[in-house]
């Protein structure tokens, strides 16, 4: 990650760096810019294991692909709400399993965030989900 993109602190910011990254030619600034502020966003939500954060971080970087693909500020409103509803895991597995996860997984592979998906947290952390296999 560029020097630039690792000093920014506030989410906010990095979406104000993308626009900029891309206005000057520095799509690649752009990118990391984006992936950074999925991890800073992911740090100000409280969690109580490694596995609950990624599984945070993946809805975000989530939430990054559907702005990507729409234009626009984009907020998985229904997914948040299924995650009060039924849980973390529950929900990033319902998730996964929708066709929603399949129209945004080539926006996370344009934004380098594919290792951000719900597949990839779901097969990072088998454990946290065996229970709601069941």
């Amino acid at each position: 990650m560029h020097d630039l993109v690792k000093r920014i602190n506030d989410p906010k910011l990095c979406y104000v760096f993308a626009k900029n990254a891309i206005e000057r030619g520095h799509p690649e600034l752009a990118l990391q810019s984006y992936r950074r502020a999925v991890d800073l966003r992911t740090e100000q939500h409280k969690t109580h294991s490694e596995a609950e954060s990624a599984a945070v971080r993946a809805i975000y970087a989530y939430e990054e692909a559907l702005s990507y693909n729409k234009g626009k500020r984009t907020r998985a409103t229904g997914t948040w709400q299924l995650v009060n509803r039924k849980g973390i895991f529950s929900a990033l597995a319902m998730r996964n399993e929708s066709s929603a996860t399949e129209e945004v997984m080539p926006a996370l592979k344009d934004l380098g965030m594919e290792d951000y998906s719900f597949a990839a947290v779901i097969k990072a952390y088998p454990q946290s989900f065996m229970s709601v296999a069941a």
